[in-house]
């Protein structure tokens, strides 16, 4: 595995709320959907000077080939491949979708899916049931977490490696549809029928940090239904002055449309026509986006968390928030992804996804990291790492221009994402290689440990959350290492012991799933305890009461 790669999948493992996994065709800002007339790629169209350029010159050149070349081709993929050409020569963020990558980005940000409500896991070659989502399809059929589905209507599931992308497709269909799936539990075999229905899909988790008045509120991404269940849990969480201050947690958020996330925006601040952010284009003119003045809850002091993933939408958030000096920002250095996009859909069911505009905090702040050395944009992760940035606040190998806060005129920097107030460092053990490859292990061992000695782990979340882990967890891990397919077989005691809060954050994932939410915190995310601190301070940021 690439060190690039190790290192990514281990801060990942890192985040002790970390929740789900975010889709890589997430980091985008508010894309429109455009329905616009013969928008395919391979022809003209209406354009004023089609008659200056070649009409379906892909499309000739596709059809020369088929009717002459000597062996049998791919005509999509042909296509496919000369559309992506093309975007090489465009910014990293303009791309083209292929028909499948249209479904699943338009089901992650319809924020639901037609399917049963579950999460699957492959142990061994069989899928296994991780995860069963309340009040779904599959909780109302019975089906449990750690059931073996031995066949899906039919198609055998068990000793075959189904590969991820086949049992999506045999689980998800139409609603309405049934499905017909063969289990295996406590020894014995029993077939369950499931009705598929839409099943929603939360973006939006929230607790209440125990002992204070703050209200913890983690964005998953800014799905179409994001601002409802932002509002659901401020509703809950300030509503009869149950909670003073919010810390909101971006981090890992890839973005997602940009009016959820402007009128989230509006619910922090009190004033109206306050200048949120601006977007402007070649053939886009400036347009502003400013607050309503219809703030329906009163939140005092705001803590904004972010990291290296939170990207667009959650960069938009952050910046207003910091040029406003409406609260601070916790973590460290933003994805820095300010480029606008709009979707248009082709004939052949995929979309083009074309940036047009660029945006820009309250500041003027364009916070798009530069691109023009492809292969340095796209190693900036490992950079960041190498040149220590991950772990001393006073490094960095971008290069940013400095603006004033517009309120309290302090220095913050433009370009290359929006840099934190307060900066809260990576656990240096992704230094190590050792480390990387347990926590890379630590989802299935977790999973397989619970399938097999569930009893001997707490009964509720906040029992699990209180438990001293004994050596008996650090032998069976010490033993699925030895018997795994890596070059780690006998790790150090002290290196196992590193793995406890990661071990017991998936223990409780996989047991509890939201529920484990507030006791997460007790595992001491750095992040949520410097937000509470700069809350406690009285000067350190403003009051809105």
């Amino acid at each position: 595995m690439p060190e690039v790669d190790k290192q990514h999948k281990t801060y990942n493992y890192l985040q002790p709320l970390l929740l789900g996994l975010a889709v890589a065709v997430g980091i985008l800002v508010g894309f429109r959907l455009n329905e616009l007339p013969e928008n395919s790629l391979i022809y003209a169209g209406d354009r004023e000077d089609a008659d200056q350029v070649p009409a379906g010159r892909i499309e000739e050149l596709i059809r020369f080939i088929e009717h002459k070349y000597v062996d049998q081709i791919d005509r999509d993929l042909l296509i496919s491949d000369a559309v992506e050409a093309v975007f090489a020569h465009l910014d990293p963020h303009s791309v083209y979708l292929t028909p499948d990558e249209v479904d699943q980005v338009s089901e992650q940000m319809e924020g639901s899916y037609a399917g049963l409500g579950v999460e699957n896991f492959m142990i061994d070659d069989t899928v296994v049931i991780a995860s069963v989502l309340p009040e779904s399809p599959a909780k109302i059929a019975g089906l449990q977490t750690f059931d073996q589905i031995l066949a899906i209507d039919g198609t055998p599931a068990a000793g075959v490696k189904m590969p991820h992308e086949e049992v999506r497709k045999l689980l998800r269909k139409q609603p309405g549809t049934k499905v017909q799936l063969q289990i295996y539990r406590k020894k014995q075999k029993q077939t369950i029928s499931v009705i598929v229905d839409d099943i929603p899909v939360k973006s939006v988790h929230s607790c209440k940090i125990s002992g204070t008045d703050i209200a913890y509120i983690k964005i998953d991404q800014f799905s179409n239904s994001t601002y409802r269940e932002f509002m659901d849990v401020v509703e809950s969480s300030f509503g009869e002055g149950k909670a003073r201050h919010m810390v909101l947690d971006l981090r890992d958020n890839p973005g997602g449309y940009l009016p959820e996330a402007t009128n989230i925006l509006c619910q922090l601040f009190t004033e109206k026509e306050k200048l949120l952010l601006y977007t402007e284009g070649r053939n886009n003119k400036r347009n502003e986006y400013k607050t309503n003045g219809k703030q329906f809850f009163e939140i005092d002091k705001i803590v904004v968390l972010i990291n290296e993933q939170s990207a667009s939408a959650s960069e938009i958030i952050a910046g207003a928030i910091q040029d406003w000096d409406r609260g601070l920002i916790v973590g460290r250095r933003s994805y820095g992804k300010g480029l606008v996009q709009e979707q248009y859909p082709l004939t052949n069911g995929g979309a083009v996804r074309l940036t047009v505009a660029r945006y820009y905090t309250p500041s003027g702040r364009s916070i798009q990291r530069d691109y023009s050395d492809r292969e340095s944009w796209e190693q900036d992760y490992s950079q960041r790492v190498e040149n220590g940035e991950m772990f001393e606040s006073d490094t960095t190998g971008a290069s940013q221009t400095p603006y004033a806060t517009l309120q309290l005129k302090r220095k913050v920097k433009g370009g290359g994402g929006i840099t934190p107030d307060i900066f809260v460092p990576m656990a240096g053990v992704v230094r190590n290689e050792d480390i990387v490859m347990m926590l890379d292990m630590l989802p299935e061992f977790t999973f397989r440990y619970l399938r097999q000695k569930r009893g001997q782990v707490p009964a509720t979340a906040e029992a699990l959350a209180r438990w001293k882990m004994d050596d008996q967890v650090s032998t069976a891990f010490s033993e699925f290492l030895s018997v795994s397919d890596n070059t780690l077989c006998q790790p150090a005691t002290d290196q196992v012991q590193l793995m406890y809060p990661q071990i017991k954050m998936y223990f409780g994932k996989w047991l509890f799933g939201d529920q484990f939410l507030p006791y997460m915190q007790l595992a001491g995310d750095p992040f949520i305890q410097e937000a509470s601190i700069a809350i406690a301070r009285p000067s350190l940021i403003p009051s809105n009461r």
